[in-house]
């Protein structure tokens, strides 16, 4: 028999349909189950507080370009440092699977010297060109919405450095700022204000900072939301929700603040009690020197007696030998065993430095002196300084220089004469400022700085010619490796303003090289005797 023929499947539908229904409705009222202890959806997540308190997340890049290029090469300058910072951003942002991601929006900005309409060129295209990187890199067109906007010049950026900064003309540089339209002038005028003082400083320490792309990662809240509670939220729900959670996310950061702030207190008590400690070890330590001290002083007079007591006996000894010094002192005066000398290079004077390894320039003349001082029958240590700060040709050239140089040297006879030969091991450091101008085709003056400093090391031989018993001449050739860093500066002077091109391009050289040939006259300062 059919079981639907059966009187008891009739009797009992009514009550199989009822728990059904029962059961139905039941589950859709049932309250969420509360999420996993340990889930990163929890106050307890760092990251999570930061989203559900923000909401987005940025990060500014500061990209370099060859000229007139939109496209991103990584070991192009500072690049790679830079991409790096990106990708720790985006791995940190994507890292977690349950934070959501709602768009991304990408924007580029433009220093404002130049043409408006070709800073707004290139702020679209580089922008475009980092969103092109991005998916290739990472392919987050294909993941999330992005957003591509730019700023052909970015005055609030600059308008907020300068109010943060305590550069000069700040209250005028403001003010032509904010009353003086872009299109009517304003960056002219911040170029003539102060003879173009004021705009040379931001071209170098604001500029560069206005040049940028601006990722920002905006979070989808509700569904962050709706994952952690596991249930579907209207806009009341979802607003309540996001309210109680940044409240109890600023709560734990506040109760994270206070716990650091008294470990900090701790720390800072330890620090302080070690500190105590450390002062009274140490005034143990000067009370144990002091007591040392007055035992080496009571030595050291003792000795001091016992020496004057043999000086005295060696005074009378002496004595018996007058006769014998007085012959010996008429023959060693006609020598001068040296203790020191004074000297001047004449190759500075006369204004010549070595510039390669076989040539030389002809400056303005470069005051210098040098001191040496002898020892031991063959050894020496010599110290010079130099200094030029001049210009000439007409003022058409300026040649700034300092060289400090010092230079032990072993004799070849170990006379204690200290003439003819002898070999060295020196070293040199200084900085230098050369200037060369010339007039372009227009009339115009065009000025070129070389500014930086140096240093080299090597070896050195001389020659010292006696021409009496004091007066010498010396000559002295160095060579060995020079490390040279520099920054050219390149100005054109109009007869009304003044413009900057290449305004800081840094260089560095090094070579093994001749580094100084020296003529110097001497004075020396002795004793006819040993």
């Amino acid at each position: 028999m059919k079981i639907f023929d059966s009187p008891k499947f009739f009797r009992f539908l009514p009550v199989a349909l009822c728990l059904l229904f029962l059961t139905s409705a039941l589950q859709a009222v049932a309250v969420p189950a509360p999420p996993e202890s340990g889930s990163k959806l929890s106050i307890a997540d760092s990251t999570y507080r930061q989203v559900i308190t923000e909401g987005s997340k940025s990060l500014s890049c500061y990209l370099n370009y060859p000229q007139g290029s939109a496209k991103i090469i990584p070991d192009f300058e500072n690049n790679a440092a830079e991409l790096e910072k990106l990708d720790a951003f985006i791995r940190q942002v994507f890292r977690d699977s349950l934070i959501y991601v709602d768009s991304i929006r990408l924007t580029g900005y433009c220093s404002i010297e130049g043409s408006f309409t070709a800073n707004e060129r290139l702020a679209k295209t580089r922008a475009l060109g980092f969103k092109t990187y991005l998916d290739n890199e990472y392919e987050l067109s294909s993941r999330y919405p992005i957003r591509v906007s730019w700023i052909a010049e970015d005055w609030d950026m600059l308008r907020k450095l300068v109010e943060e900064s305590d550069m000069r003309y700040r209250n005028e540089v403001l003010n032509l700022i904010n009353n003086v339209d872009v299109f009517q002038g304003r960056e002219k005028k911040l170029m003539d204000l102060a003879g173009g003082a004021p705009y040379k400083y931001m071209l170098k320490n604001f500029f560069p900072a206005l040049r940028r792309v601006e990722i920002t990662v905006n979070y989808d809240l509700r569904r962050i939301l709706e994952e952690k509670l596991h249930t579907k939220l209207s806009q009341e729900e979802f607003e309540a929700a996001l309210a109680r959670e940044r409240e109890e996310a600023l709560a734990e950061e506040r109760r994270l603040a206070e716990l650091a702030a008294m470990e900090e207190s701790a720390r800072l008590e330890a620090e302080r009690q070690a500190r105590e400690a450390e002062r009274l070890e140490a005034l143990r330590i000067a009370q144990e020197e002091a007591r040392l001290q007055a035992q080496r002083r009571a030595e050291e007079e003792a000795r001091i007696e016992a020496q004057r007591r043999a000086e005295e006996e060696a005074r009378i000894e002496a004595q018996r030998k007058a006769v014998e010094e007085a012959r010996m002192k008429k023959k060693e005066a006609r020598k001068l065993y040296p203790i020191f000398a004074l000297k001047t290079n004449l190759v500075a004077w006369a204004g010549v430095v070595p510039s390669d390894v076989a040539s030389f320039k002809r400056t303005t003349f470069m005051p210098n002196l040098e001191g040496e001082v002898y020892f031991a029958d063959r050894w020496s240590v010599s110290a010079s300084a130099l200094y030029s700060n001049w210009e000439y040709s007409g003022g058409e050239k300026f040649w700034g220089y300092t060289a400090y140089s010092a230079e032990p040297r072993i004799w070849i006879n170990g006379n204690g004469l200290f003439r003819g030969f002898y070999v060295g091991l020196y070293g040199q450091m200084g900085d230098f400022n050369r200037q060369e101008n010339r007039d372009d085709t227009e009339g115009a003056e065009i000025m070129t700085n070389y500014t930086g400093d140096y240093w080299d090391a090597g070896l050195s031989l001389g020659y010292m010619l006696s021409l009496s018993k004091h007066w010498c001449l010396e000559l002295n050739v160095r060579g060995g490796y020079r490390s040279a860093s520099y920054d050219k500066y390149t100005r054109y002077i109009a007869p009304d303003h003044i413009y900057n091109y290449d305004d800081n391009l840094p260089g560095k050289k090094n070579q093994f090289a001749l580094t100084g040939v020296r003529f110097n006259v001497v004075y020396r300062f002795g004793r006819g005797r040993r």
